[in-house]
């Protein structure tokens, strides 16, 4: 109840005294308090942990700027390889990193593997013109990371000196072992960080380097490329342009061994992550494939631009599909090979080009994203550089990220008009997640271009335009 007192002052004022002595009153009044105090701390969480995402157009952009302002000393920097080389040598090797004891897979098992389909492995190619010493290492993993690109790093400048140049790359199997990186991205994805796994790691990379060494010989090398059929599609838009060509170059020795780089842009992701099966994926029956035929002695697989593409047929998932399926994939690959001519070259040119980035946009919504420092604190601050190799007149370009497919043919001809070849990796040390076309920033909610799409508006687009502008340095 309320009660007023009313007490008579000067005859003419009077003041009125109201006592609150209604305990469910006062107990609503704390609860409305708590309420507003509770409203204002979402609110300034909301400011604190929430931004809107940024749509400055990438090439008015510093970041773009900065990138581009680098060129110039690179350009230089590869003109100075071109002098006192001599004839181009290549070696290869071979090991597997499959570990002693099963370990935790990627993606969704959270247990070590209880079934083998395939080993997995680890290859390399040396590139020898007297100038330069270049590795190509590709893995058979979900991504190469920093933390073991790292330590790779560290083992190949104290073991090989001489390499003055590493171009990574992963053939993106999503069933291979974990245990290789660090952050929430490594615990949750690839289960943490295993020194154990990672020495292994190092010291198999290290036996398949020293075999490539003691392979060493002159080299002829060449390039061609197949359409395929049937093998691989948009799975963004099942309308939207595909790139389903499988590149091959081609290496053969003065002792008539062969080496094939393969790359192509369906995603390794044919196996099914529910079972627990250590796999390569369609990459590893792929290159066994290859590697059994008489002429082959070696053969190496890397993605192409797979942010946009998938293989088709993979559903319901059977064991023998896949090996079908890569089977076809290396019947072309095969074919093509007897149609590729190879000649001598001292042109070996390799050269790595620092990137500035847009901050990290990891959306929650069409046009909310967490602000980048809560994404840098989680999975780390976003570096990352383009690794650019050419061999001959076929020009390797290896991305911090997954590029679409839709970006290759537009790409390639470009290349073409100077009269050379090209041949996109991703995965080359660093991971930025996917990189797709503008027109979809906003009307696919996806991972492609809502979660895994890390650098935000237009980042499909800067990173196509940087290959193109690899031209004025190669």
């Amino acid at each position: 109840m309320w009660s007023c007192l009313w007490n008579l002052q000067n005859n003419s004022n009077h003041v009125v005294i109201i006592v609150l002595n209604d305990r469910p009153t006062l107990r609503l009044l704390k609860r409305f308090r708590t309420i507003i105090l509770g409203i204002v701390l979402i609110l300034m969480l909301l400011v604190v942990l929430f931004t809107k995402v940024e749509l400055t157009p990438y090439h008015q952009a510093d970041f773009y700027h900065e990138t581009i302002a680098i060129k110039d000393s690179l350009k230089h920097q590869l003109q100075q390889q071109e002098a006192q080389t001599s004839v181009l040598r290549a070696g290869w090797g071979r090991a597997t990193i499959m570990p002693p004891e099963p370990v935790r897979l990627t993606g969704k098992n959270f247990k070590p593997y209880q079934h083998v389909f395939d080993s997995v492995k680890v290859r390399t190619l040396l590139f020898d013109n007297r100038v330069n010493r270049v590795l190509v290492i590709t893995y058979d993993l979900w991504i190469m990371h920093p933390v073991l690109a790292g330590a790779v790093k560290r083992m190949i400048n104290e073991r090989f000196p001489e390499v003055n140049g590493i171009y990574f790359t992963a053939n993106h199997s999503h069933t291979s072992i974990g245990g290789w990186a660090s952050g929430l991205l490594g615990e949750i994805i690839v289960g943490g960080n295993s020194q154990e796994t990672i020495d292994f790691i190092v010291e198999q990379t290290g036996r398949a380097i020293s075999r490539a060494v003691y392979m060493l010989d002159t080299v002829s090398v060449g390039f061609g490329d197949v359409e395929t059929q049937g093998l691989v599609m948009n799975r963004l838009d099942e309308n939207g342009k595909v790139d389903n060509k499988l590149r091959v170059m081609k290496m053969v020795n003065s002792q008539e061994q062969m080496g094939l780089f393969n790359t192509y842009s369906a995603h390794s992701v044919y196996m099914n992550k529910d079972i627990n099966t250590l796999s390569a994926d369609y990459p590893g029956p792929l290159i066994a494939f290859l590697e059994d035929q008489p002429r082959v002695d070696f053969a190496a697989f890397a993605p192409g631009a797979t942010g946009s593409h998938t293989p088709i047929g993979r559903k319901p998932f059977e064991h023998q599909k896949m090996i079908n399926y890569a089977n076809k994939l290396a019947q072309y690959a095969y074919d093509l090979e007897g149609q590729i001519t190879t000649e001598s070259t001292n042109t070996l040119k390799f050269v790595e080009w620092p990137l500035e980035l847009r901050s990290a946009h990891f959306r929650i919504s069409e046009h909310w994203r967490f602000r980048p420092w809560l994404f840098n604190m989680v999975m780390g601050k976003p570096r990352a550089s383009i690794t650019v190799l050419r061999i001959a007149n076929t020009v390797l370009v290896g991305l911090p990220v997954e590029l679409s497919g839709e970006y290759y043919q537009e790409l390639e001809e470009v290349y073409a008009e100077r009269g050379l070849s090209l041949m996109i990796t991703p995965f080359n040390g660093w991971f930025l997640g996917y990189a797709n076309p503008e027109k979809y920033y906003f009307t696919l909610k996806r991972a492609e271009t809502r979660e895994m799409n890390w650098l935000g508006y237009q980042s499909g687009e800067y990173f196509a335009d940087l290959v193109k502008q690899v031209l004025e340095i190669i």
